[in-house]
């Protein structure tokens, strides 16, 4: 039996991709360490390995599971509900001319709003799991517009025309060379996006107190002056962020593999 050799390539890829992370995790830690050990009080900055271990410990805990569940749901649908409309309304900008004249002063408004601000106000007229939704679509939204905008304004003009000389039907049409042609730009703009939208409904659920969620338990964990506690929770929504950027990353990996 044959076995494969490794690309030499490859292997150098793993190995930066999996040797830079560890360096920057050990970077983190270790100044982590020195600033918990010149205060010297674990009320204020407890060890790591103190964190870490309540970290654990709270995936325990059924009122963990139901926090994160509620979290991540909200996420969801405030990404989804943005990407789905930036892309579409993008793709419109595209189609008809000077629409973005009228839609990016409101993508520049929805942009410089203060994001603290924004939560406050919306809470004053929504329901808190609502208001979660729209705040993170609000901050989303002008992010993918802008983005999606930017790359289907980059397609080649004589494809258009082409498409209409031939008579292209329409939603062929909007597939085959808008949506194909600025694919890679979706997954990149979303990978970031997704990220981004899991800590602004965390800070709005901070911020206002939602029960269940992560920025419930921050809320209260800070509230009642539990370090330990306050920082395994930050550290959760630490790696929610990661997940969530792994996986569109893979994501755009098996589409890109199906296309070739």
């Amino acid at each position: 039996m044959k076995i494969k050799k490794i690309n030499k390539k490859q292997l150098n890829s793993f190995i930066r991709n999996l040797i830079f992370p560890i360096i920057a995790l050990t970077i983190i830690l270790l100044f982590w360490v020195i600033v918990s050990a010149i205060k010297n009080n674990p009320l204020v900055l407890p060890m790591p390995g103190i964190v870490l271990k309540r970290f654990f410990i709270l995936g325990k805990e059924y009122a963990f599971w139901k926090s994160v569940g509620a979290t991540i749901l909200r996420s969801l649908i405030a990404f989804l509900i943005s990407f789905i409309f930036a892309l579409s309304v993008a793709i419109l900008s595209g189609l008809v001319k000077n629409f973005n004249k009228i839609i990016s002063p409101i993508v520049a408004f929805l942009r410089a709003a203060p994001t603290v601000a924004v939560i406050l106000i919306i809470y004053a007229f929504m329901s808190t799991d609502i208001m979660t939704i729209v705040v993170g679509f609000l901050i989303a939204f002008p992010i993918m517009y802008s983005s999606f905008y930017t790359s289907i304004s980059e397609i080649d003009e004589n494809l258009k025309l082409m498409a209409k000389i031939y008579k292209v039907n329409f939603f062929r049409r909007i597939f085959n060379i808008y949506i194909l042609s600025i694919s890679g730009n979706i997954f990149d703009t979303s990978k970031a996006t997704l990220s981004l939208t899991i800590k602004i409904v965390i800070a709005a659920e901070i911020l206002t107190s939602v029960s269940p969620g992560i920025g419930g338990k921050i809320q209260t964990a800070y509230a009642s002056f539990e370090i330990e506690y306050l920082l395994a929770w930050t550290l959760l929504a630490i790696v929610l962020s990661f997940v969530s950027e792994f996986f569109i990353g893979s994501l755009k990996k098996l589409v890109i593999r199906w296309e070739k």
